[in-house]
């Protein structure tokens, strides 16, 4: 803004300058000058190049400022994204603010450069109001107490659209949630039907969005010509009353000429300012939905979930007087559970289908929260769900190269996995399998800084006759490179691998 404010001052300065130029003018073809024409085209042709060097100067800074500020918001937005509380990703309510908060970064660059517009509206109207007086004060008395009063009461019809732009916001992003659940079903599903379906829901909210879309924007333009026919009428207003002021003797022609140009100049950043009123309330709807967002996965920002009293982090899992319900379900999923594993052994955990082996897993992940609790676990942990979802395998190789610098013996050992695995020539192949996904999976969770590794249901997608083999490959490497592990499975095992266990029910 330092920057910004000088250039914008030399604009309007240059204005106040091509004014002069007209005044001159009229001085030349009325004989009351002997300024040369020459001289004075010479000077004009100045005087705008002049202007256009500020209002270059003026249009970089600006845009520069704020797409940097457009960066940092996004910035903000990732910062804050990584942040969030796991729990925060699976409540639809949750899934809606992030996109909304999106959208608003969007919408907030889109529209940020009506800030400046209004800074220059306001330097000109400084530049141009003495000049104004100078040339005519009733006239200038008129404009500013009748007709700058009876355009801004318009304007402020433009805060109806604030509910709206909010809404638009939101429905595009919940629109954008549904296509993306749209694309994976389609690459997961063959049935017509259910495409069909699924089309038809995105096709609906189009709709809707077009409907809403189409309101606002009616809107919009509905007011931008309302201002402009008061513009309009103004100006006759203001013709009228300057005939009455000629006729009267209080303004000649050539006043009236002056008084015409220095309104023309100082109008056009005024009127302009006015017709982004719109940007203006868009922009603002979007600070209000990131200051939302900002708050997003703290305390009291979702439904209360009861007592839950978090005991130092150690080396066990311990859970006392645990109670866990689902939102919406009839029943609890735990409503007085008591554990107490050491690490002493890996952990392995059997039961029947819907017990809540899975749901605890990722209670200790911190992917649910409990309702009232007393809970010691580990918080560096590496959760493998059966939903496997692999991040970028760019960061696996970085995990494995930071592996092989800092801590070689480790490194060996990840080594001898992959081997055992099969998993190297899986790093560069595309489109992986069910069961190869899992074995990168597990290359994964060795390879990672987590002390506590949670698997559920880790070899589903493996092959029968594989599964123990690589099962005891990885609880190998898991207990050379110090890593416990508690696992959910409904496997057969044998014996003698059963026996690495400590072995609990649900």
């Amino acid at each position: 803004m330092a920057r910004f404010l000088p250039m914008a001052l030399l604009a309007s300065a240059a204005d106040a300058g091509v004014l002069w130029g007209v005044r001159s003018f009229i001085e030349i073809i009325g004989g009351k000058t002997d300024i040369p024409l020459l001289a004075w085209l010479a000077g004009m042709v100045t005087l705008a190049l002049l202007r256009l060097f500020f209002l270059l100067g003026k249009s970089r800074i600006s845009e520069n400022w704020l797409y940097g500020v457009s960066s940092r918001v996004q910035a903000f937005f990732l910062h804050r994204l990584r942040s969030l509380p796991p729990r925060v990703f699976h409540t639809p309510k949750g899934e809606r603010e992030v996109e909304s908060a999106y959208e608003a970064t969007v919408v907030l660059q889109n529209n940020g450069g009506v800030f400046f517009q209004a800074v220059q509206a306001v330097l000109q109207l400084i530049v141009f109001l003495p000049v104004l007086f100078y040339i005519s004060w009733p006239l200038t008395l008129f404009l500013f107490v009748v007709i700058v009063p009876f355009v801004a009461l318009l304007q402020r019809k433009l805060h109806w659209l604030g509910p709206a732009e909010e809404s638009l916001m939101r429905l595009r992003s919940d629109f954008r949630g549904d296509l993306t659940l749209a694309r994976r079903l389609f690459r997961l599903w063959s049935s017509r039907d259910e495409r069909s379906g699924i089309s038809d829901g995105l096709l609906k909210s189009v709709r809707r969005l077009r409907d809403e879309g189409a309101s606002a924007a009616i809107k919009k333009s509905q007011l931008s010509l309302w201002a402009e026919t008061v513009s309009v009428v103004a100006m006759v207003f203001v013709l009228a009353f300057c005939a009455l002021l000629m006729g009267r003797g209080y303004m000649d022609a050539s006043g009236l000429v002056l008084f015409a140009s220095a309104v023309l100049l100082c109008y056009k950043p005024v009127k302009e300012c006015a017709r982004v009123m719109p940007q203006f309330r868009a922009a603002m709807s979007a600070l209000d939905i990131l200051e939302k967002f900002e708050s997003l996965g703290v305390e009291g920002s979702f439904p209360a979930r009861g007592f839950v009293s978090v005991m130092p982090a150690g080396d066990e899992v311990m859970v006392r007087e645990g109670r866990f319900r689902y939102e919406g379900a009839d029943q609890d999923v735990f409503s007085d559970l008591e554990v107490r594993w050491s690490r002493e052994k890996p952990v392995l955990v059997r039961g029947r289908n819907g017990v809540g082996k899975s749901t605890f897993l990722r209670l200790l992940a911190g992917l649910e929260r409990w309702n009232s609790a007393k809970v010691s676990a580990p918080r560096d942990v590496f959760f493998v769900a059966q939903d496997l979802e692999l991040p970028p395998r760019w960061m696996l190789l970085r995990l494995m190269n930071r592996l092989k610098a800092d801590e070689k013996d480790k490194s060996v050992v990840l080594e001898k996995f992959m081997t055992a695995a099969g998993t190297a020539p899986l790093l560069e192949k595309q489109g992986l399998s069910g069961g190869e996904r899992a074995r990168v999976a597990l290359l994964w969770a060795l390879a990672s800084a987590a002390s506590t590794v949670l698997l559920d249901e880790p070899f589903a997608s493996v092959s029968l006759g594989d599964r123990e083999p690589l099962l005891v490959a990885y609880l190998d490497a898991a207990k050379k490179m110090g890593k416990w592990t508690i696992i959910v499975s409904h496997d057969v095992l044998s014996a003698e691998v059963e026996c690495i266990f400590k072995t609990e029910f649900f």
